[in-house]
């Protein structure tokens, strides 16, 4: 396939991705978000990646959020929520595990809501993307977990979106608290 092919052929993937995520598991996790004291972020590898935009994007709304394993992340407990993206692998079910013997809440983004690591969950999101090929997944083109780490980066994007509308969050104000350490050329700055 040329390039042209390859980006309908990996837009369309995203957008049957994302088409067969649950709105009301959506619903679900927004209501896990905004009712947590903490929040804390997991994924390995590509997928992490997601998880530090989310991060990224609670934080400047207001959340009290971190990447597990940064060291600024503090204790986990009551009251508090996991959100872990993929949860495949044995890492990520011990930090599930771990979670849970802690008293906080866990909620996944992942293509196999029907493994240990959803059993273990108080939420699973299903979000069909390729990761092995098996199960609920989507076939892709894309080597590897591609569609998966795609459409859950843009995934939570749509759900940061409609996070600022639920909490009233203004752009002016997720800006304000934006890192000032970039350094942005006068003018450019808000």
């Amino acid at each position: 396939m040329d390039y042209r092919q390859l980006t309908q052929t990996v837009i369309a993937e995203n957008a049957a991705i994302l088409n067969a995520v649950n709105p009301q598991e959506i619903e679900a996790l927004i209501n896990e978000i905004m009712r947590a004291k903490t929040i804390q972020l997991y994924a390995m590898g590509r997928m992490q990646l997601s998880v530090r935009a989310f991060a990224m994007r609670l934080k400047h709304m207001g959340f009290d959020t971190y990447v597990v394993y940064d060291t600024t992340s503090p204790y986990l407990g009551a009251g508090d929520l996991l959100i872990g993206h993929c949860a495949v692998t044995n890492v990520e079910l011990n930090v599930i595990t771990c979670a849970k013997q802690a008293g906080a809440r866990v909620a996944l983004l992942t293509a196999h809501p029907e493994n240990t690591h959803g059993q273990l969950a108080d939420l699973c999101v299903l979000v069909p993307g390729q990761i092995f090929g098996t199960g609920q997944e989507l076939p892709s083109v894309q080597p590897m977990a591609s569609s998966l780490e795609q459409a859950l980066f843009l995934l939570v994007d749509i759900i940061a979106m409609m996070l600022i509308e639920r909490k009233g969050v203004s752009l002016a104000s997720m800006q304000a608290s934006h890192t000032n350490l970039e350094g942005l050329p006068q003018g450019f700055a808000g």
